[in-house]
């Protein structure tokens, strides 16, 4: 008897009928729920009117834009040094800046409290998966916790089930 099976948009990867992630490399498997996650071949390519998105000339001089899929508006922030980005509590406050996803199913999308850290360089951005249960993707590249990746202007990034869309103003 033949089993349905899902094929992955990402990697290729055969699944099970009734998965929702890959196995693999954990995309999505029932329709991305925004076109904001490329498949491989695609993720170098700029994504095609970010202004359809987000506002650039919103985004501070040192900081980033983020628009999150399915967020009423997106995020606007100057970036000192780096941003947490996650769904902290009270007992969590720290002096660290924190993007809090709470309000948007943070905890239903499987974003961690402190699921990742976006850092300024002197060339633009870096992310880090801080050890995440349920990992964090740039691209299509699944991030190994606590190692820095530099991302483009346009970039994807996917945290739990969460996607987001990461636009700054390149240095000249």
């Amino acid at each position: 008897m033949n089993t349905p099976r899902k094929i992955c948009p990402a990697c290729n990867t055969e699944n099970e009928a009734t998965a929702e992630d890959c196995r693999n490399c954990g995309a999505l498997l029932n329709d991305f729920p925004t076109d904001l996650v490329a498949p491989p071949d695609l993720v170098n390519a700029p994504i095609p009117e970010v202004e359809s998105f987000m506002d650039t000339s919103m985004i501070p001089e040192d900081g980033i834009g983020i628009h999150v899929a399915n967020a009423p508006k997106p995020y606007y922030l100057y970036i000192y040094k780096e941003l947490i980005i996650g769904r902290p509590t009270d007992a969590d406050a720290t002096l660290e800046a924190v993007l809090d996803l709470s309000e948007l199913g943070a905890y239903a999308m499987g974003i961690s409290r402190r699921h990742a850290r976006i850092r300024r360089t002197a060339t633009g951005f870096e992310v880090l998966d801080l050890d995440s249960r349920n990992g964090t993707w740039l691209n299509a590249e699944r991030l190994i916790p606590n190692k820095p990746y530099p991302f483009v202007s346009g970039s994807q990034l996917r945290i739990g089930k969460m996607h987001l869309l990461l636009v700054y103003h390149i240095k000249k």
